[in-house]
């Protein structure tokens, strides 16, 4: 009854007088159908199930990540640094004692130091060059910037020391003393290996600022730009940022800092480079103290990215490995280069919009259902019929005009028979993130969050700022 008062209040409303007698039945109603949910719906309502955490509102997943309270950086003259003598310039004997004990003398750089990185700017900065240990003299250094914006090809080279020989002739920032008190300008051996020559016990350094323009210098480097330094040696050049050598697999740059206790070498990062000379890659034979500013904060160390992904699969048994995908990406003027490291899904996947980039096909398997370097025998015996077995990295390039990672096309094909881009939209479920290349990415079967795994992954996804792996 309730029911027909409300129509029949409804049709009197309109105007149009009926009697009683002339009321028709009411037609049984039609049910509403519920719609059928779309992947993605399916997909973001599984991942908000899955983390049980608010998702931060400025969580960006790694693709666009900020510096906060960031401030601009300058370099102070037209030939890229200036001289700050309120600085203590000398750096002692037990300095390069400490830093040989992270980078030791003629071995190759430990697996446990970094050695593909850039820093990024968190205000105004110092660093110093100190020639410590090279025979090598036609020697140029300078350090280069890029825009938040940016990918690495836009980047700014600003040469610090033309070559190394001359500017030891003319400058006097690189001085060994054999006793304190008493500096000497080396020769031409001397300079080179400082702390060889008898006695030495302590060296000059040059020393460059970059600024954030309150001093009137011109500002040249912006607000969380990415700085790396670089090394010419026999006409060639090489990066911290390894993606951007010709052989990413070469490490002619490793930073460091003392872990005993948490703090950083003698207040400082440690920027060691190899000078190829006995091709020994300790990378101790230049050294780069990269120090506080005046406000005594660091510039943030970062890495290149590696991007994974998830192929929008979701149910109530969805695993949330994020290995569907593991792709590194390099931009490049051109687009990108690409290097494919695991396909854990078991959907068409493919890069670009290209059918030829199908990660299955890519690693030369024709079964969707065989999962690519994500299966742990030892963990998970039963799907060994899953497992093609390990497959090497597959290297491959796309064309376009990509200006982050993020805009790198990442499909999957659902039952639809239709192709789904991955997303990572601000503040809302993701199925791709973006790690640092060191990343290792979770077995198959296994929640990213996983105690075994990367259990922060939880506190991430609601405070951006929140370190949740290596």
């Amino acid at each position: 009854m309730p029911l027909m008062a409300t129509a029949i209040c409804a049709l009197l409303t309109t105007g149009c007088v009926k009697g009683p007698d002339d009321i028709p039945p009411s037609p049984t109603p039609t049910p509403t159908p519920t719609p059928t949910p779309t992947p993605e719906e399916e997909y973001d309502a599984a991942f908000k199930t899955y983390v049980g955490v608010p998702i931060a509102s400025n969580q960006d997943w790694g693709f666009n990540a900020s510096v906060a309270a960031a401030r601009g950086m300058t370099r102070g003259s037209e030939t890229g640094y200036f001289i700050d003598d309120d600085y203590d310039k000398n750096y002692s004997r037990s300095y390069y004692d400490a830093i040989f004990d992270r980078l030791p003398e003629g071995k190759k750089v430990p697996e446990n130091i970094q050695k593909n990185f850039e820093f990024q700017d968190n205000g105004p900065f110092r660093f110093d060059i100190i020639f410590s240990n090279t025979l090598v003299k036609d020697i140029e250094i300078g350090y280069y910037h890029y825009g938040k914006d940016e990918t690495p090809d836009k980047r700014d080279e600003v040469t610090l020391v033309q070559s190394l020989d001359k500017d030891l002739e003319t400058k006097a920032y690189y001085q060994y003393i054999k006793s304190f008190g008493d500096w000497i300008t080396p020769d031409a051996a001397m300079g080179y290996n400082m702390f060889t020559v008898e006695n030495a016990q302590s060296v000059h350094a040059k020393m460059i600022t970059l600024r954030d323009g309150s001093g009137g210098d011109s500002t040249d480097v912006s607000v969380n730009d990415r700085v790396g330094f670089y090394v010419k040696i026999n006409g060639k050049t090489y990066y911290t940022n390894r993606y951007l050598n010709d052989n990413e697999e070469d490490k002619y740059f490793a930073v460091t800092y003392d872990e005993k206790d948490g703090e950083k070498l003698y207040n400082s990062w440690v920027v060691g480079i190899e000078d190829l000379y006995d091709n020994d890659y300790d990378c101790n034979d230049i050294i780069i103290a990269v120090n506080k500013n005046l406000e005594q904060t660091y510039p943030t160390l970062i890495t290149p990215e590696k991007p994974v992904g998830e192929d929008l699969s979701a149910s109530e048994n969805t695993d949330f490995d994020f290995n569907d995908i593991v792709l590194d990406v390099t931009l490049t003027k051109d687009g990108a280069d690409c290097v494919l490291q695991a396909a854990g899904g078991q959907l068409p996947l493919r890069v670009n919009g290209q059918d030829d980039y199908e990660v299955h096909k890519l690693f030369g398997v024709e079964d969707l259902k065989m999962m690519v370097n994500t299966i742990n025998l030892e963990k998970n015996p039963e799907l060994k019929k899953y497992d093609p077995g390990k497959k090497d990295p597959v290297k491959f390039s796309i064309k376009g005009p990509f200006s982050s990672v993020k805009e790198v096309l990442i499909e999957v094909k659902k039952e639809d028979g239709k192709w789904h881009p991955l997303y990572a939209d601000t503040g809302k479920p993701a199925c791709k993130i973006l790690v640092d290349p060191t990343f290792k990415w979770a077995d198959e079967c296994h929640s990213i969050g996983d105690p075994d795994y990367y259990p922060k992954f939880f506190d991430w996804v609601k405070d951006r700022n929140v370190k949740w792996y290596p």
